[in-house]
């Protein structure tokens, strides 16, 4: 049998596109995708069958409306293809590798193999969030939009215990459930929509949210509902904030002091406390 081609896509976005464009991406029928190391693009596979799909096209134009997009035939299978951008990653004691690079002597090891899920360790958020969890002392946590459950692995790692990881997309969950077994570690992996004040979600000490402006407002408004039954967490570390969005983000956390807020390139982290 003759194995499918693929064309590979080159999507260029400026950070006020950047969300909106990995939501419309999540839909096509992907063959694969991930972050260049830089994290400033966004490559992505299909089938050539998929591209000529009729509900494919009108996700390719909207792609093209957010930023520049190019496409071009794979020349290799896709599957080796993407290696190429997914890389070990150092922070602090932490080492995030793909399965086929070899361990660091001396470091704590988080093997993910992303497949379709987002998360590497490689992009800026990623790497502030790997950052501030080494400086809190290890308690009970909870990832919010845990991706390719890079940082819900990384805490088990560092010793936090339990750890809860949520996420509402199907595909990321199981992404996360394989790295989790890849690692030998357990988080406890919940689908849920942050923005679905209906949603119960677990009691934790630190709660990190590496996710979009919307979902850490929602959950904010959680924490300062009289109505909501959500669990006050110690800490709470905010990142996936363009430095625009970090006042807005921090006003969503009235009982919180600002701890610490940090910046990489034009993405900013907050770590906040809860006022005793």
């Amino acid at each position: 049998m003759t194995a499918p081609a693929f064309v590979r896509y080159s999507l260029t976005a400026g950070p006020a596109h950047y969300d909106r464009a990995v939501s419309a991406l999540l839909t096509l029928p992907l063959s694969g995708w991930q972050e260049d190391q830089a994290g400033e693009r966004l490559i992505f596979w299909l089938e050539v069958e998929a591209v000529a799909d009729p509900e494919v096209a009108p996700v390719l134009a909207e792609l093209g409306v957010l930023g520049r997009l190019e496409a071009a035939p794979e020349r290799d299978d896709w599957q080796t293809s993407w290696r190429r951008f997914h890389r070990a990653v150092r922070v602090g004691k932490l080492c995030v590798r793909p399965p086929w690079e070899p361990p660091t002597p001396g470091l704590l090891d988080v093997v993910i193999d992303i497949g379709m899920a987002f998360g590497t360790g490689s992009h800026a958020t990623t790497r502030q969030c790997l950052s501030a969890l080494q400086r809190l002392v290890p308690a009970s946590l909870l990832d919010l939009g845990t991706g390719s459950g890079v940082l819900a692995l990384a805490a088990l790692r560092l010793g936090f215990r339990p750890v809860h990881a949520c996420e509402h997309d199907d595909l990321a969950l199981r992404a996360a459930a394989a790295n989790a077994r890849l690692n030998g570690l357990a988080p406890h992996l919940i689908r849920a929509d942050l923005t679905d004040g209906t949603v119960t979600l677990p009691e934790a000490e630190v709660v990190v949210a590496n996710v979009a402006l919307k979902p850490i407002v929602a959950y904010g408004r959680r924490l300062t509902s009289a109505a909501s039954a959500t669990p006050s967490p110690r800490h709470v570390v905010l990142a996936g904030l363009l430095a625009e969005q970090a006042d807005g983000a921090r006003a969503a956390y009235p009982h919180y002091e600002e701890r610490e807020r940090s910046q990489d390139g034009e993405w900013v982290l907050l770590r906040l406390e809860r006022v005793a």
